[in-house]
């Protein structure tokens, strides 16, 4: 789990905001030790965060980076009066670790756990275990090209593993019940496979997003073939450091013979905000085609060539051009019932179409 140790950008952001942090987050260490990470799951006899909610069985994995091994565990109660012994062993897990990787752990299965601390009498002590919460990068990545971010779709969409037959989390709440009532441990077989293989595939995406903050994509890993999926991991390798290893993904990006899409205008505004104007220009061109061809709901393409036009090159009569393209696709589009939002857009392009004739006007007068 090499890739593993480059999570430490991602625990920066996601844990900032806590009040106590885990020891190496804050430290001067630019990596996370894999061996302290611990990846953890929980099947539950509800859906909910509240009190009633009973995780019935918790897996979670750890790395031994000397003896290279990664072990998965899972504690399961046969009763609830079990439950005690379950928790206590789990914070047993805790000594030093500094992050629990979870797969919406963040919203779901870290407050089921506090509430069934509490319950119990324990309440956190010390410093708690920073959090690694894959789904947020997993959306980020991934929301736009994939029908779904849920873990299964993504492990095989993306990491190549096929689970073949799965017993969904939804069900494993029914599968307990239904021990609970007659002891045959069978019921839970696929539940306990279940829960295997999300612990496992946390373990592999934490080598992915290791990855490509690493740098990997376009070196010796392939690249993302959807501009919009190459687009939104680039983006987020510069939002979490990465600047250098993202400015590889744009270029590959902005290459001529790339198709366009949405992701041409967020890749233009970062030129521009660069102060890279001329090849901002080039985007905004791609997109402004698109959206005359309908297939980009948007002018903003063409105000910000309007401007461009303006204030860059000097040319006011291709600025009034761009604008007078906006308007007119934007009256294409408004309907008769106009919002106030779009109201003062097409405002907006009227007063500016009006200053650019002004503007055209002077220059045409003699000195």
């Amino acid at each position: 789990m090499s890739c593993a140790v480059k999570l430490k950008p991602i625990a920066a952001r996601q844990n900032r905001k806590r009040g106590r942090q885990a020891a190496d987050v804050s430290s001067e260490s630019p990596d996370i030790e894999a061996q302290r990470l611990l990846f953890l799951d929980t099947e539950t006899t509800g859906l909910g965060v509240g009190t009633g909610n009973l995780p019935f069985m918790i897996g979670f994995g750890y790395a031994d980076g000397a003896a290279g091994t990664f072990t998965v565990e899972q504690l399961l109660i046969r009763h609830p009066g079990e439950e005690r012994a379950m928790l206590a062993y789990l914070l047993g897990k805790f000594a030093g670790v500094t992050h629990l990787v979870t797969y919406n752990g963040r919203s779901f299965d870290w407050p089921v756990l506090t509430s069934r601390f509490v319950l119990n009498g324990w309440r956190p002590s010390g410093v708690e275990p920073g959090h690694l919460d894959f789904l947020h990068p997993s959306r980020a990545l991934w929301k736009n090209t994939l029908p779904s971010c849920r873990l299964s779709r993504i492990e095989e969409d993306r990491l190549g593993i096929l689970r073949g037959e799965d017993v969904p989390g939804s069900l494993a709440p029914e599968l307990y019940m239904k021990y609970l009532s007659d002891g045959d441990a069978s019921h839970l077989r696929g539940v306990y496979i279940h829960n295997e293989r999300d612990i496992l595939t946390l373990a592999s995406l934490a080598v992915h997003f290791g990855g490509v903050l690493e740098g990997r994509l376009g070196a010796d890993w392939a690249l993302p073939k959807e501009p919009e999926e190459l687009f939104r991991t680039a983006a987020w390798l510069a939002e979490h450091g990465g600047e250098r290893h993202a400015e590889r993904l744009f270029a590959a990006l902005c290459a001529e013979g790339t198709p366009g899409g949405r992701w041409l205008l967020p890749a233009a505004a970062r030129l521009k905000r660069l102060g890279r104007h001329e090849e901002a220009a080039e985007l905004w061109e791609r997109a402004a085609s698109l959206a005359e061809s309908r297939l980009l709901p948007s002018a903003e393409a063409h105000i910000e060539l309007s401007m461009h036009y303006e204030h860059r090159r000097r040319e006011p009569a291709a600025a009034l051009e761009y604008a007078s393209r906006a308007l007119e696709l934007l009256q294409r589009r408004t309907t008769l019932r106009q919002s106030d939002r779009a109201r003062a857009e097409l405002d907006a392009i009227r007063h500016r179409m009006a200053r650019l004739r002004r503007k055209l006007e002077a220059a045409g007068r003699p000195g």
